[in-house]
């Protein structure tokens, strides 16, 4: 409950948003939107509301009600007056910028208190200073991972790539960067971030040389003094699935903002969902237990490591063997089709016996791959150097095989009575040497129980937004997506956009020659279709499903026109943004070619986007033309994509 001196202090920081905020004006939404958030994050450590969903709220905010602000003063009020941790989580990397660097400050400046502020990346988000000052030296990269299509594309493949390593390792010596691959100012290609990146059981931790200046730790230690946290769903659900604390500060005392939260459902499937290959596990399988031995051998290790994890691989091997032949035998590809489902996702009692006994495997060839690991460390010492080359390719390897651990729990698991069953399902596929391989797949088909697991049941206070949670003017198909349907209390609020869309935009939906599921003949006509569709735009934005297309679009665009269009990949987003305002700025017509990621969080008013072109082979129409004017910006014809 709502004290009166938390009541005060929110009206308090209200009057100063409204003074020292140029152009703000509070709207009765946006004040509903406040205090729907503010009773439910107010029910933290209240055990009677927590029973029955008091400490959750669902909030549907059309775009232009001022969402972020509706959510942050009342969140930064009560845990500053509380001591509570703040976590907002939206859905990507990008929009956690925004939200540091755009809306947190902006209301920052109008509170009477502090409110230290960190993004929480992943791992992978930082650059690991010991590979990449030996990267730098040598062009170092993982072990070739036989799932991939291709082994080419590593840094000492590509002399670009040895450049560029030298680059980052300059810039990083110098202080110039901050070893966060967000904060470089072009974008870096996955083949080389992997070279100079690791991962939590290819780190070396307190023991590497280079602890004290590790990107990663002291974004962490940043994190411990922070009142307000800003990470993406992805990271969320991570920690969440970790040992409380480990990474985020302890759900049960946090308060927890979710944006964009009609994303919510979809992201924890893909969480959850886990596959493995066959004929390419049995390659990297039999590659960990060399690295093993070539370990040991360097570092003096206890030769009995390198017997337990050689009769270790070699019993996952024979289990993979008689996952292949079942495969052969009850796995009837039809023609050209790449996936075979079990009818109802009923397993055959032939491939419990063999996946438990494969599980069982893994998890024992995972146990002494650890214990090499804990003998690495122990034997770092002044060495941690040679430790760090070894080190990062088991890592690669232990990660191998939580895959394959995950993808039995999934596919083994009992299906409760009235619960929705688990896909399971096997998948034709061409592996590195375009050999015929196979991938064991297996997901849950919805994330609501295992949300309930994770944070509803868990967390302190939690509220969840998003310009578009409702279907057909009902909660309820969100609510039963995401496990809240469960919480007879949970606090429900929709709150209408300003915008009057009806009569400022434009949906045309063109008829198209090619079929949807011809991916070929789509790109071509997107190809063809584009120059003319965007000849007297200014300022557009064109939205892919898929990079390939992406690509393959730009590739075969006519020369004068491919001038105009900037790409997503080709520069870091923040510089791709300011450049395209730049040429808009400038009267010369700018076309960003973006993935989903960049219809998120992207604030083009005015000029900067009076056109918006969705390209996507994936829907019985593939192409869609929005133009709103009048949205938004000093001409009234901008568009903020959301």
């Amino acid at each position: 409950m709502l004290t009166e001196k938390e009541r005060t202090l929110m009206r308090r920081c209200l009057d100063a948003v409204r003074q020292g905020m140029p152009g703000f004006t509070s709207r009765q939404p946006q004040l509903r939107m406040m205090a729907t958030a503010a009773h439910a994050l107010a029910a933290i450590g209240d055990p009677a509301a927590r029973e029955e969903g008091a400490h959750l709220a669902v909030i549907e905010a059309g775009t232009g009600t001022g969402k972020t602000l509706g959510y942050l003063l009342p969140a930064l009020v009560l845990a500053h007056l509380r001591g509570k941790h703040l976590v907002v989580a939206s859905s990507t990397v990008a929009l956690q910028e925004q939200l540091l660097h755009k809306d947190v400050p902006a209301l920052r400046q109008c509170l009477p208190f502090e409110v230290p502020c960190v993004v929480a990346k992943g791992r992978a988000r930082y650059v690991c200073p010991m590979r990449l000052e030996s990267g730098e030296r040598t062009g170092a990269a993982l072990p070739d991972d036989p799932d991939a299509a291709t082994q080419d594309d590593t840094p000492a493949a590509r002399p670009s790539g040895v450049r560029l390593l030298g680059r980052l390792a300059d810039a990083f010596a110098k202080g110039t960067w901050s070893g966060d691959r967000d904060a470089w100012p072009s974008a870096i290609p996955d083949a080389d971030w992997l070279a100079v990146s690791t991962d939590r059981q290819g780190c070396l931790g307190g023991k590497c040389a280079q602890f004290k200046r590790c990107p990663f730790y002291l974004a962490r230690q940043e994190m411990k003094d922070a009142d307000l946290i800003v990470a993406n769903h992805d990271l969320l659900l991570a920690a969440a699935d970790m040992e409380p604390g480990a990474v985020l500060p302890d759900l049960a005392d946090t308060m927890l903002v979710l944006d964009e939260a009609h994303g919510l459902p979809a992201k924890v499937v893909e969480h959850c969902a886990a596959r493995h290959s066959l004929k390419g596990a049995q390659v990297w399988i039999e590659r960990a237990a060399a690295l093993a031995e070539d370990a040991a051998a360097a570092l003096r290790l206890d030769v009995a490591l390198t017997q337990a994890v050689a009769a270790a691989s070699l019993a996952l091997d024979e289990r993979m063997d008689e996952l292949h032949a079942a495969v052969g035998e009850h796995c009837r590809f039809e023609a050209q089709a790449t996936v075979w489902r079990f009818p109802h996702g009923i397993l055959p009692d032939r491939w419990r016996e063999i996946g438990a006994g494969l599980a069982q495997a893994a998890a024992a060839m995972t146990q002494v791959l650890q214990a090499v690991r804990e003998a690495m460390l122990a034997a770092a010492g002044d060495r941690p150097a040679q430790v760090q080359t070894h080190l990062s390719g088991l890592g690669f390897y232990l990660a191998k095989l939580a895959h394959v651990e995950q993808t039995w729990a999934w596919i083994l698991r009992k299906d409760a009575a009235q619960a929705l069953p688990t896909a399971r399902w096997v998948e034709r596929h061409a592996g590195a040497a375009h050999a015929q391989d196979y991938l064991v797949c297996a997901a849950p088909i919805g994330g609501g129980e295992k949300l309930r697991a994770l944070l509803w049941n868990r967390v302190g206070a939690a509220v969840l937004t998003s310009a578009t949670l409702r279907a057909c003017g009902r909660f309820e198909p969100f609510l039963e997506e995401s496990g809240l349907s469960a919480y007879p209390a949970l606090h429900r609020l929709d709150v209408p956009s300003p915008f009057d869309y009806a009569r400022r935009a434009t949906l045309h939906i063109p008829r198209v020659r090619a079929h949807p599921r011809d991916a070929a003949a789509h790109t071509a006509e997107v190809t063809e279709r584009l120059p003319a569709l965007l000849a007297c735009d200014l300022g557009a934005l064109v939205l892919f499903a898929s990079g390939r297309q992406m690509r393959e679009v730009y590739d075969g665009l006519p020369e004068a026109f491919r001038a105009r269009v900037l790409m997503q990949g080709q520069v870091s987003r923040q510089e791709l943004i300011a450049r395209h305002k730049q040429r808009v700025d400038q009267d010369e017509p700018s076309v960003l070619f973006g993935l989903a990621s960049l219809a998120e969080g992207v604030d083009l008013p005015g000029d900067y986007c009076t056109h918006v072109v969705i390209a996507s082979c994936r829907s019985r129409y593939p192409a869609a033309r929005w133009s709103r004017p009048g949205a938004s910006g000093s001409n009234g014809r901008g568009v903020r994509p959301s």
